[in-house]
């Protein structure tokens, strides 16, 4: 069969080719391999051995997925070449002279691809920009913009578009719209935070609360076809890096005349919403409105005067304070109608790197989400559910944000893996949202916690953005669309300008859409997604792996996460990374991979290293490039006779 995938590159020369066709991934062969690259998009024939295994032959290249690459910089006499940091891209280019652009032996730099090499002959490449290899942050952000070609600099009209709104709201649109500059809402955001897209404000009703869920209007400045609205649906989505933003709109825009910072006039579009006391989504009414946030909260303070009641932090937010602790009052029933209803809620904490001035990295932690976090998530989840309810209501083509239920043959992956961990579990012939949310509940031990949460994840669909609405099976929620973040999200855009279009024919900022310029649009948007996302793990891992390089030689406790024919990948609990430990570094023992119970099994001591297990572990090499951690495998200390003592 013939079939389109993407290149998955292994340093040793081989690949594989992943498509939509299959669900296993397709070999090639180094002579296959020959002039491919990491992430190339390629045609292929594809063949089924006897074992059931699929072998590729190359047709063609599609496309290529490097346009620029990390790379060290070899100076030989009048002759400049750069070769691929990364060993997968196996990239190897001469550079002119005039194309060094100040770079030296040895150095770190990204290069441009001038011609693709042919099997044998080097390509040519021109250096783009100069990086300092002690400044790991820096490296790693400018390393994934290049592999995954994030877009930069803004084209000059793109700009133009943004810069003519000025920096003040137009006092005649102001007076156009619902006036809410005297309603006391707020934005409650990260510390690093600067686009804020939403505020909220909540009020007790004799049937249950009101909650207003004010949103920055994008669409107003952002009008379709404009060379501003090209690049941002070029972009797809803001991409967060840390304390460095790649936004889908200018700064002009995304951090000021859109962002709802304190006491200044913003455009908005509001979701007004009545909601019972138990938590149940009553009527909503959509409107322009003008507004002025009352304050910018981080989640830290908010969490302290709200749900802490801290004198200190209650005493800055002053006379405020009253008028916001209804919103606790809004986040229970929604946390409780949250839970009836069996949704997802994975609280595994995010990574937070500590550094210092100079880019070094001191720490990492795992800090975890307060009620004010949730308190946020959950309002903005219902906003979504009140949107995607009205335009289906109407009959409003949109995109949807959907999720679709897991597939059958992940699922009995899930099982099995699940089994491995003395996890019993059966999934009834209905697969329902909360079926999954027990699973984790059961684990008693907080560190195996977020890895179950992980192998439950990978047994689902990847959500995604079309014009169908088939629900989101991780909320399990019969209707959601993405409304409650324009600054970065294009999708959130279009179900805006959808909602414009149905408030009123006459505003200028309102599209109806048909359904097949979403589908297409869908699809574009939701790679656009997948390649921010690839974007955060990529800098993720390399940071998490710069870290460990500094650390080497040291014992860290982890727990293993996969067992496979070369060893066992497991998570270093302390940092979140995943690391190694080969077959050839087991060697307190001899070990007999056993299927069935998914381990390693030492024939002397009977020492078990299946899933879920808990190991120490010395890390003895890293790179961050490629985000490979290797290590071994600490013995365990003897219970009784010689050898007895603590492990180092």
């Amino acid at each position: 069969m013939t079939l389109v995938g993407i290149v998955s590159a292994n340093r040793a020369g081989f690949g594989f080719v992943r498509s939509k066709e299959l669900v296993e991934s397709v070999f090639l062969p180094p002579r296959e391999m020959a002039g491919l690259m990491h992430g190339d998009q390629v045609r292929i024939t594809a063949t089924q051995g006897h074992d059931g295994r699929w072998s590729g032959q190359m047709v063609e290249v599609v496309a290529r997925g490097t346009e620029a690459f990390l790379a060290t910089v070899d100076i030989r006499g009048r002759v400049a070449s750069v070769q691929s940091a990364d060993r997968r891209l196996n990239l190897y280019c001469t550079v002119a002279p005039a194309d060094l652009n100040g770079a030296r032996q040895g150095s770190w730099v990204i290069a441009r691809i001038l011609r693709y090499p042919d099997p044998g002959e080097a390509g040519e490449a021109r250096v783009e920009r100069l990086l300092d290899p002690e400044k790991p942050v820096s490296l790693a952000i400018e390393a994934a913009i290049a592999r995954l070609s994030l877009p930069q600099e803004f084209p000059a009209e793109a700009v133009r578009d943004a810069e003519v709104h000025g920096h003040a709201v137009d006092p005649v649109e102001a007076s156009r719209r619902v006036d809410l500059r005297g309603l006391p809402l707020v934005t409650i955001d990260g510390e690093d935070a600067k686009d804020f897209d939403d505020a909220v404000y909540a009020e007790s009703t004799p049937d249950g609360f009101r909650l207003v869920v004010a949103i920055a209007d994008v669409s107003h400045y952002v009008r379709e076809g404009t060379a501003l609205d090209v690049e941002a649906r070029r972009r797809g989505t803001s991409v967060y890096f840390p304390g460095r933003v790649v936004p889908m709109l200018p700064h002009v825009l995304s951090d000021q005349l859109c962002s709802l910072q304190p006491d200044v006039d913003r455009l908005c579009l509001v979701a007004d919403m009545q909601i019972s006391q138990s938590g149940a989504l009553g009527n909503a009414k959509f409107y322009p409105a003008v507004m002025r946030s009352h304050a910018r909260l981080t989640y830290g303070a908010a969490y302290a005067a709200l749900f802490e009641g801290q004198p200190e932090a209650r005493g800055k937010l002053g006379a405020l304070t009253d008028r916001l602790l209804p919103l606790v009052d809004v986040y229970r029933v929604l946390l409780k109608a949250r839970q009836r209803r069996g949704a997802l809620d994975f609280d595994a904490p995010e990574p937070r790197f500590v550094f210092n001035a100079a880019e070094q990295i001191t720490g990492i932690d795992l800090p975890l989400r307060n009620d004010a976090h949730k308190l946020i998530e959950e309002c903005m989840v219902l906003a979504n559910v009140a949107t995607a309810r009205e335009l289906a209501a109407r009959s409003r083509p949109t995109l949807y944000r959907v999720h679709a239920e897991p597939d059958e043959r992940k699922l009995e992956t899930l099982v099995t893996t699940l089994r491995a961990l003395n996890v019993g579990v059966e999934f009834p012939a209905e697969i329902h949202t909360r079926d999954l949310q027990k699973i984790a509940q059961r684990i008693k031990d907080p560190a195996a916690r977020p890895f179950i949460e992980t192998l439950v994840v990978r047994a689902m669909m990847q959500a995604a953005y079309q014009p169908v609405n088939i629900g989101h099976f991780g909320l399990a929620l019969k209707h959601y669309a993405h409304f409650t973040s324009p600054i970065r999200r294009y999708p959130d855009l279009v179900v805006h300008r959808t909602i414009k279009a149905m408030l009123s024919g006459q505003d200028p900022a309102g599209r109806s859409y048909e359904s097949t310029e979403l589908e297409m649009m869908g699809v574009r948007l939701t790679e656009c997604e997948k390649r921010a996302d690839e974007a955060d793990r990529y800098v993720d891992s390399y940071l998490k792996c710069v870290y460990l390089r500094d650390r080497i030689g040291q014992t860290f406790e982890a727990i293993i996460t996969t067992v496979v024919d070369f060893g066992c990948f497991v998570q270093i609990i302390e940092a979140a990374a995943d690391g190694l430990l080969h077959l050839d570094n087991l060697r307190d023992d001899e070990y007999v991979k056993d299927d069935a119970l998914q381990a390693w099994v030492g024939t002397r001591s009977k020492r078990r290293l299946q899933l879920g297990t808990h190991v120490r572990v010395i890390v003895t090499s890293v790179n961050p490039v490629e985000g490979l951690v290797d290590l071994d495998l600490v013995p365990e200390v003897p219970v009784n006779g010689a050898g007895k003592g603590k492990s180092r």
